[in-house]
């Protein structure tokens, strides 16, 4: 599987659209912190768990994430990014936050797109908004912390910014 990877990451990508973004790839057990420790987890910006499907019903794909999680927060240095985990079933929510403290996003994949179909039956056209928010063409979200902006008004903001349009604003520092 890791040649695979890195062949479709070769063939799928160019150095354009990795606009900067360096991929490493490395293989291992996410479940054991040595192999965490070898690929320098804790200095990643974010770590993300994806649920392995292969391993069964929800809840047992839904163990693995949380063992990877509970290896993840056992690490000799503290992480330095935040984690993403995919999980199968919402009811195993609560216990992966737990674990992951404040470094954690829990993100359940069927629930998502479950809501998102769902809304987009009750309200025709909303399925074009969401292609064209999530769509991979067109117009892109970049986020960024900008630092220079604080202290400034939202007009100061926006004339800053000729070529793009800024979305928010963090009123918490």
């Amino acid at each position: 599987p890791f040649a695979e990877v890195e062949q479709l990451l070769c063939e799928s990508l160019t150095h354009a659209d990795l606009r900067g973004t360096r991929v490493v790839l490395r293989q291992g057990s996410p479940m054991f912190v040595t192999d965490l420790m070898r690929v320098a987890t804790a200095d990643a910006r974010a770590v993300i768990v994806l649920s392995d499907t292969s391993a069964g019903d929800a809840d047992s794909c839904d163990a693995k994430v949380l063992r990877t999680v509970l290896s993840l927060r056992g690490l000799p240095e503290t992480l330095r990014g935040f984690i993403i985990a995919e999980l199968q079933d919402v009811d195993n929510r609560q216990i992966v936050q737990l674990i992951g403290g404040d470094q954690i996003e829990v993100v359940v994949s069927h629930d998502i797109c479950g809501r998102l179909m769902l809304m987009a039956a009750r309200h025709p056209g909303l399925a074009v908004v969401y292609d064209h928010i999530f769509g991979f063409k067109g117009n892109e979200f970049y986020l960024k912390t900008w630092p220079s902006l604080a202290g400034r008004s939202w007009g100061e903001v926006c004339a800053m910014f000729p070529d793009a349009v800024p979305i928010g604003l963090n009123r918490q520092g």
